[in-house]
């Protein structure tokens, strides 16, 4: 009920009153009873005024002394380190991949191979008008490693590389027939090469495909036929096994390869026929929910065909003719809201782009007693599509019975409040984080309970793009799934459209913690084109920017811990979308970089490597990385269940006090709701004669 509040007093204000400024001389109306308070009196309403001055100037020292700070913290001398090795290479670098002890380079005219730490040229894979788009590299163990890559034109391609021999496998979506031709847009191996999965996009359809890899037939394949092929290479295609020069010293502390031009050769390596992959699923888009034609709840009950998947919203008894009148009114009502994408989805457009990742065994999808799979072999996957807010999981050893060409169901949905807009998963499947289009981001635990680990909102305009884990250098054993870690804690980093980039520190039943390492920038130099997680060293991140400058973050402490520069006579290539990679075992950062000439002139390219080892960085590092090798106390389901009942028990006598004060409270409003209820009706038909 609105309140009217007098600014005049009713008394005659005092003479010394008269000449004092009052903010507020009109009446008003104040819509909230609560906020209804009496005004202090002079002098105290001008003390007040001044010592909120006070507070503000006092405010504006201290900020002003804290962006000092930070500004002398940022201008402080950061170490500057040049490549320790310097790779010159023929043709354009597109992408690099790096697996076991090889180097692998996707150049304009196909695939090149270097060895690992000299950096030596070992094979390559040619083939005419063709320009490698995106490799990835998959070690397998025992000198062999799986590629995918995709080329300009949408085909992706999986080659085999065992020793010093690389072998085509298949072209996946290959075809002669121009009108059925697919795009590849995402591919990705699992992370013990068992699974492949690939996302196609062509003649208004949208599907994901995941492919068994032979990958124990490949070895044994090579190995039966290594005596008897002696010649021979892929049609249109050539592995050449010419070796280059040796490197030579160019900059203090780094050397120079300098690789020969890919063109075939006669002694060319053995054209070997490997066993294709196995096409186990292919998975659609969901359907628009639309109207049903179901005519109660048991004949939507009955025409299920599984009941774990409820949650994708198809199975309800809502009439088309409701359907398309509730979603009329809806959008009238709420049509200044509404977006251009959100008024699509709803007119039924199908989302196209899907997401996806491979999970380990975990308690939140039982996969049943039909076949045991093991701890390091993925036996699920999750996938999530543009504009649409389910997640979907699928088993991934399907039933031999079951038609590849059928649209699998999952046998999981877990639907979401939002659109989502990016997902990861950490390495060791324990944990599944969500960016959604509102801002917000969950992290959930999947692997033992399934329970969320943090729900938080980024700042306004934030909308996440890309979001990461920053995993632990420490080997920790992948532990069974009747096991549970005691300490929960992981760490996420959120990059925004809007340039900024947040670390998310969260723990299980603990405040989640938000810090800013990187603030949104008007100027276009100054933001971020990629961010690459160093698991190799605790709690670090590369990032990349537009100018072309490269840092090392400690993300924990917020500061720079040193930049990589390429050569002077060098400039980074392509710094909006920078070509880099992260080798793992050898603990090297890769990235390309262009040569300063004239426009004129064919700038020629170069891969530079970085050995953190080299740099002085590691030695504290490695400091943490000792600190960081005890791994966290594990407890077995049953002793952890037994813990958790002690507590219950423990809390039971408080639960029940609670529970006693809260019901004789609700007696006692009861009694009183009662009693003036019984007045109002006695009141109103027992009046009080005059």
């Amino acid at each position: 009920m609105p309140v009217y509040l007098r600014k005049d007093p009713l008394q005659i204000p005092d003479p010394s009153e008269t000449n004092w400024s009052r903010d507020d001389e009109d009446d008003y109306y104040l819509m909230d009873p609560e906020q209804a308070h009496d005004r202090l009196p002079q002098p105290f309403r001008l003390i007040g005024r001044l010592v909120e001055e006070v507070l503000e100037e006092a405010w504006e020292i201290v900020k002003g002394s804290e962006e000092i700070r930070e500004a002398e913290k940022m201008g402080a001398k950061q170490a500057v380190y040049q490549p320790s090795t310097e790779m010159q290479l023929s043709g354009k670098v597109s992408c690099v991949a790096a697996g076991g002890s090889c180097v692998f380079v996707g150049l304009s005219v196909g695939v090149a191979v270097f060895s690992v730490p000299d950096y030596a040229w070992i094979c390559g894979w040619e083939t005419a008008s063709i320009e490698i788009c995106t490799i990835h590299a998959t070690y397998l163990g025992n000198q062999s490693v799986v590629l995918d890559t995709v080329d300009d034109m949408g085909v992706v391609r999986l080659f085999y590389f065992y020793k010093d021999a690389l072998h085509l496998i298949k072209a996946l979506n290959e075809t002669d027939d121009i009108s059925k031709r697919t795009i590849c847009t995402n591919v990705q191996i699992s992370e013990a090469g068992d699974y492949a999965g690939v996302h196609l996009e062509g003649n208004g359809e949208s599907c994901v495909e995941i492919y068994r890899l032979p990958k124990d037939s490949w070895l044994k394949e090579l190995e039966r036929s290594k005596a008897t092929s002696t010649a021979g290479s892929t049609p249109g295609a050539a592995t050449l096994p010419l070796k280059p020069e040796m490197p030579t010293e160019t900059l203090p502390g780094a050397q120079e390869t300098e690789v020969p031009e890919m063109v075939p050769s006669a002694p060319s390596v053995d054209d070997i026929k490997l066993s294709s992959p196995v096409l186990i699923m292919k998975i659609k888009p969901p359907r628009p929910v639309s109207g049903s034609s179901f005519k109660s709840p048991q004949d939507a009950l009955q025409k299920s065909d599984d009941y774990s998947v409820i949650g994708s919203g198809h199975n309800h008894v809502i009439s088309a003719h409701q359907w398309e009148q509730q979603e009329a009114i809806f959008c009238h009502k709420f049509r200044k809201y509404l977006e251009k994408e959100n008024l699509e989805v709803q007119q039924g457009l199908k989302p196209s782009r899907g997401s996806f990742h491979f999970l380990l065994p975990c308690k939140v999808l039982q996969i049943g007693g039909e076949s045991k799979v093991p701890a390091d072999v993925p036996n699920s996957i999750c996938v999530h599509w543009n504009g649409d807010q389910n997640i979907s999981m699928y088993s991934l050893p399907r039933s031999a019975r079951e038609k590849t060409d059928s649209e699998p169901k999952p046998d999981l949905v877990w639907p979401c409040a939002s659109p989502i807009a990016c997902s990861a998963v950490s390495s060791c499947s324990g944990y599944l984080a969500l960016g959604f289009e509102d801002g917000a981001i969950t992290v959930w635990e999947i692997k033992y309970s399934g329970s969320p680990v943090a729900i938080l909102a980024l700042p306004e305009e934030s909308t996440t793009q890309s979001i990461s884990f920053l995993e632990n250098s420490a080997p920790v054993e992948r532990l069974p799934v009747d096991c549970f870690p005691t300490s929960l804690r992981v760490q996420i980093l959120a990059w925004c459209t809007n340039g900024s980039l947040y670390l998310i520190t969260a723990a299980a039943g603990k405040e989640t913690n938000v810090v800013t390492l990187k603030e949104s920038s008007e100027n276009g130099g100054d933001r971020i084109s990629a961010v690459l997680p160093v698991s190799i060293l605790p709690g670090a991140a590369v990032l990349f920017f537009r100018s072309g400058a490269v840092e090392l973050m400690n993300c924990a402490e917020r500061e720079v811990v040193c930049r990589f520069v390429a050569p002077p006579a060098y400039t980074i290539a392509s710094p909006w979308q920078p070509v880099f990679t992260l080798d793992k075992e050898n603990a090297c950062l890769m990235f390309t970089g262009d040569e300063r000439v004239s426009k004129d002139e064919t700038a020629a390219c170069a891969l530079f490597v970085f050995r953190f080892a080299s740099y002085p960085f590691m030695d504290s590092y490695q400091e943490k990385r000792e600190l960081t090798q005890m791994p966290p106390p594990i407890l077995q389901w049953g002793k952890r269940c037994q813990m958790l009942l002690q507590s219950r028990l423990q809390s039971l006598a408080e639960t029940s006090t609670q529970q006693q004060d809260c019901w004789q409270k609700l007696q006692k409003h009861a009694v009183k709701v009662h009693r003036i209820s019984k007045e109002k009706l006695k009141a109103r038909f027992c009046p009080v004669a005059n």
